[in-house]
């Protein structure tokens, strides 16, 4: 029976040899106390750990290498943009200046224009007002109420009011 009973403890001790001799990368040195740490030590369950967490270390900063990577990427983008917005406001603000330079030109014309008018419409007031007096100094020749003395005088009145008349 002693032998019976060896044999189990012996297998049972084997056993949990095994068991702690199979490597459990979750195994905490933390958490596992001074047997625990005996165990992650020889069953190499602390050398599993720091692998697993090299990786990760190793993925982070691939991961980190390739954010600055789209960082310093986008910073470009977002400064080509900031050029091209800058360059389109230089050209709308040449745009602008020249329109504000069109509207004076137009606004020039405009008053220019007017004077024209004015000076038309007086120049067209003075000319009908000569033609109205060439009409009645020929009424009045055609009647004979002037003499030669007074048609030469108005003769020269009308030529003398043509040539204001011209010369405006």
């Amino acid at each position: 029976m002693k032998t019976i009973t060896t044999t189990l403890s012996g297998g049972a001790l084997s056993l949990l040899i095994l068991a702690g001799c199979a490597t459990d990368p979750s195994n905490d040195p933390h958490t596992g106390g001074f047997f625990g740490g005996v165990r992650g030590l020889s069953s190499g369950d602390y050398d599993a750990r720091q692998q697993i967490l090299d990786e990760q270390r190793g993925e982070s900063l691939n991961q980190l290498r390739a954010l600055r990577e789209e960082g310093d990427y986008l910073e470009d983008q977002r400064a080509m943009k900031a050029d091209d917005v800058a360059a389109q406001r230089r050209q709308l603000a040449s745009l602008k200046a020249r329109n504000r330079a069109l509207a004076n030109r137009i606004n020039q014309l405009k008053s220019s224009k007017a004077m024209t008018e004015r000076q038309t419409a007086e120049l067209r007031r003075k000319q009908q007002q000569l033609t109205g007096n060439i009409q009645q100094f020929e009424t009045q020749l055609e009647r004979g109420q002037l003499t030669a003395a007074q048609a030469d005088a108005k003769r020269l009145s009308l030529e003398r009011q043509y040539d204001a008349i011209k010369d405006l």
